[in-house]
């Protein structure tokens, strides 16, 4: 475990490589599991905010779960997260592209409709954040519908820190990402912690 300012970070992060392979998942992380993704409280305002634009990316199966939720996220477990298609553990906001799973909220950032991406728990996938007392965590989730975003990542040889640059930076800014840079170059030359 490596500390970078106030948060601490799992070695698995920069000792595993991971990058995603849709062609090979087809966005399982989106449509499977058994609770939505978890979604900031600062986040809830744009979820709402920019739905009348993403929503005409989502299928009328999440649109009638939205709908009966009464916004686009719901409170559960003592947390926000993304509602789920009744019955399934496929997010409200999935829609099919070439039968990949893909993320209506994330299409409309694409076109540059919205200036909001997703959820930062979806874009940081698969680093999950905890809290260990006054620090932030970063951890990496194991879960075999990954294995080939590992072995894909493991002949780019790409670790998973710098997969998910873009979102690392957008939740603690560029100053700490590259403090995490530096502290893992001399963590690798020194065996410094």
């Amino acid at each position: 475990m490596l500390i970078v300012g106030d948060v601490l970070v799992s070695d698995e992060l920069f000792e595993r490589h991971f990058c995603c392979d849709l062609a090979q998942c087809d966005g399982q992380c989106c449509i499977e599991g058994d609770a939505g993704a978890p979604v900031a409280p600062d986040e809830t305002a744009d979820l709402s905010e920019y739905y009348p634009i993403y929503r005409k990316y989502m299928t009328s199966e999440g649109l009638a779960a939205v709908d009966k939720s009464g916004e686009p996220f719901v409170f559960q477990n003592d947390e926000f997260q993304t509602p789920l298609l009744p019955g399934q553990g496929a997010c409200a906001f999935v829609f099919y592209e070439n039968g990949i799973a893909k993320c209506a909220i994330e299409k409309a950032f694409e076109n540059n409709e919205i200036p909001f991406r997703k959820p930062i728990s979806c874009f940081l996938y698969p680093i999950r954040v905890s809290r260990v007392g006054k620090y932030v965590a970063l951890n990496y989730h194991h879960w075999g519908i990954c294995e080939s975003a590992c072995r894909h990542g493991d002949e780019l040889k790409l670790p998973v820190y710098v997969f998910l640059k873009q979102p690392l930076i957008q939740m603690f800014g560029e100053e700490w990402y590259q403090q995490l840079c530096e502290t893992v170059r001399l963590y690798k030359q020194e065996g410094i912690r």
